[in-house]
């Protein structure tokens, strides 16, 4: 990551370390209030889903099933330093109620600035297993 990228990656992380406080405590209205309004989600086995409601949807499914908490780990942030569109990919981990380890994948996401603030504008993850 260029020196450019630095501020880019310490905004990104703030905004995966509110969607894990969010997610983690079973709060998913406001976990899909970090999403655009018009964001797309992709998942494994799924068609796109669209718009904030389909995002609660699919996350409360994700609780649904026993992921009782979420993880994120950045690889890599890139895009414009101020820029409206940016980009971040790493991997993911879910975790059961027991602190298991229900699932762990990588994901692309694009980022975009609404009204000053980074919202996620389009979520691809795909499951390792």
């Amino acid at each position: 990551m260029n020196m450019a990228n630095t501020g880019l990656k310490a905004v990104i992380s703030e905004r995966y370390e509110l969607f894990m406080k969010l997610y983690n405590a079973g709060d998913l209205k406001s976990v899909s209030e970090l999403y655009a309004e018009d964001c797309r989600f992709m998942a494994p086995g799924s068609v796109i889903k669209t718009g904030r409601q389909s995002i609660q949807e699919a996350l409360g499914g994700l609780k649904a099933v026993g992921f009782a908490k979420i993880a994120f780990t950045i690889a890599e942030v890139g895009g414009i330093e101020g820029g409206d569109t940016v980009y971040d990919c790493g991997h993911y981990e879910l975790l059961k109620e027991d602190g298991s380890q229900g699932d762990v994948g990588k994901y692309i996401v694009i980022w975009k600035k609404i009204n000053g603030v980074y919202q996620l504008a389009i979520d691809c993850i795909n499951s390792d297993t």
